[in-house]
């Protein structure tokens, strides 16, 4: 009730002021995206739309949008990042890397590629971020998310849903089933749902398919079931980090690469 309020009285001073209105439209617009899901029974709450909207860029169209691509090579193969100016489209592993085992003390380079482009600064904001991911994964948690500016996050789906829920619930070094990431997003039938959104996932990592395993405790297909062995070795790394993170309460002994 407040929000709608708030967007009544904005739009009623908008008709001086063109960019409160602009405001008010912006606001309206994730209140209808909130009612939408909470009227399919996958909100519980229409605030949640807030939520939702933080991680999205703010311009929908992305049809026309000038990406640019940028490569990580990190301990589990070159990591390919595109976005424009807008935000991250698509994040792509190499299926058939095979990476080293992740031990407790390991030592590994993670640098940039050079890009025959100016990276934009949502994909230089998402190669801080996977850098800080695999050499100093504490720091993550207080380095800003790059805007993300794939379809699928302007959409008011339940997979939209599911992907955000999982970015924001399921932590470092956490794991949830299906069932659970399911319930967790309104609806607790929506298995298969679930699984759905796990493959459409187009920002892999940051929002973090590879924490969503099956009941049974299996960690179930990546990437279609090319890129197992990449998702064990992430689960590895996050455990490790956790416990170490646990009984030092200090950084984990990764050493620096010479």
């Amino acid at each position: 009730m407040q929000l709608l309020f708030y967007i009544k009285i904005n739009h009623l001073h908008g008709q001086e002021n063109p960019e409160i209105l602009l405001q008010s439209q912006k606001l309206l617009h994730m209140a209808n995206m909130a009612a939408r899901l909470h009227q399919k029974g996958v909100l519980p709450d229409a605030g949640n739309a807030y939520v939702i909207s933080h991680y999205v860029a703010k311009k929908n169209d992305t049809s026309h949008c000038k990406q640019v691509t940028a490569a990580l090579q990190s301990p589990i193969g070159t990591i390919q990042v595109s976005g424009c100016e807008e935000g991250i489209h698509f994040i792509q592993l190499l299926e058939n890397f095979v990476p080293k085992d992740r031990t407790r003390v390991a030592s590994f380079t993670c640098e940039i590629c050079e890009s025959q482009e100016e990276m934009t600064e949502p994909v230089k904001y998402c190669m801080t971020w996977l850098q800080a991911y695999f050499s100093e994964s504490w720091t993550t948690e207080k380095l800003p998310l790059p805007a993300f500016h794939h379809p699928i996050f302007q959409q008011a789906t339940f997979t939209c849903n599911v992907l955000m829920t999982l970015l924001n619930d399921v932590k470092f070094g956490e794991m949830a089933s299906y069932k659970e990431l399911a319930a967790m997003a309104g609806n607790s039938k929506a298995v298969r749902a679930v699984g759905g959104a796990m493959r459409a996932n187009p920002v892999p990592i940051i929002v973090p398919c590879h924490r969503v395993i099956c009941s049974n405790g299996q960690i179930g297909n990546y990437m279609g079931g090319k890129g197992n062995h990449l998702k064990q070795w992430l689960l590895t790394h996050e455990k490790l980090l956790k416990e170490s993170r646990k009984t030092s309460q200090g950084p984990c002994p990764i050493l620096p690469h010479s």
